[in-house]
């Protein structure tokens, strides 16, 4: 009994020792850190410091949230509408492929924010979570990409750890909105639109790979 439950738990370390890195690499690029933060201070910028401040620590909490609900009622969520992981996984990767051809024109996915967003959000009171939050930060690709790989590997311990891992992405993004005046002034846009365009490669290079699994999925005579 004990060498099997040995067997299970290097199992479940392996699987996320090798997913991790990939899986925080994507989600990294796919928030786009530094273009939130760009879209976070256009959309804030009447605001004053403190009121900045308490928005960015709503938003934290909605994206912390969002993904762990993700996580845990993502799968369940398409087991009820009845849609095959393939089919998913194939949509999932041309909504990266178009993130990510926008990311490399150093230009906002209309999928993840349109200038409709900026003028609803100048009538509401709160933007934390719509659009900030869902869809700016968490968009359609990091959806995915959270119910995928929840798909792929269901074991509660992993779920789990996927939830800390979303938790310290959170906690990472929050920090970089509610410092995000001071950062902007350092960091500058130029470099801001070269490190999106080196993103948009990379998630372009994981659609393809999610397109050609979900395709294989969908049509087995291609394997």
């Amino acid at each position: 009994m004990f060498p099997h439950k040995r067997h299970l738990l290097y199992e479940i370390l392996a699987v996320t020792y090798a997913d991790t890195v990939k899986f925080l690499v994507a989600m990294i690029i796919m928030m786009n850190p530094l273009g939130s933060l760009s879209i976070f201070l256009q959309l804030t910028n009447r605001f004053t410091l403190a009121n900045q401040r308490k928005t960015a620590i709503k938003c934290g909490i909605s994206i912390t949230i969002i993904m762990v609900a993700s996580i845990w009622c993502g799968s369940q969520l398409l087991d009820v509408l009845g849609i095959t992981l393939s089919s998913f996984r194939f949509a999932g990767g041309i909504i990266l492929l178009l993130t990510g051809l926008s990311m490399l024109q150093s230009k906002e996915s209309p999928m993840n924010h349109t200038p409709e967003d900026d003028t609803a959000a100048e009538e509401r009171s709160s933007i934390a979570v719509v659009p900030l939050a869902l869809p700016i930060i968490i968009g359609p690709g990091s959806i995915s990409t959270l119910i995928i790989e929840t798909s792929d590997f269901p074991n509660v311990i992993f779920k789990a750890w996927l939830s800390v891992l979303c938790l310290a992405l959170a906690v990472g993004m929050f920090v970089l909105l509610y410092y995000g005046a001071i950062i902007s002034r350092l960091v500058g846009e130029s470099v801001i639109k070269v490190i999106t365009r080196i993103m948009g490669m990379i998630i372009m290079a994981i659609a393809v790979g999610m397109l050609a699994n979900g395709l294989v999925g969908l049509i087995p005579a291609l394997r």
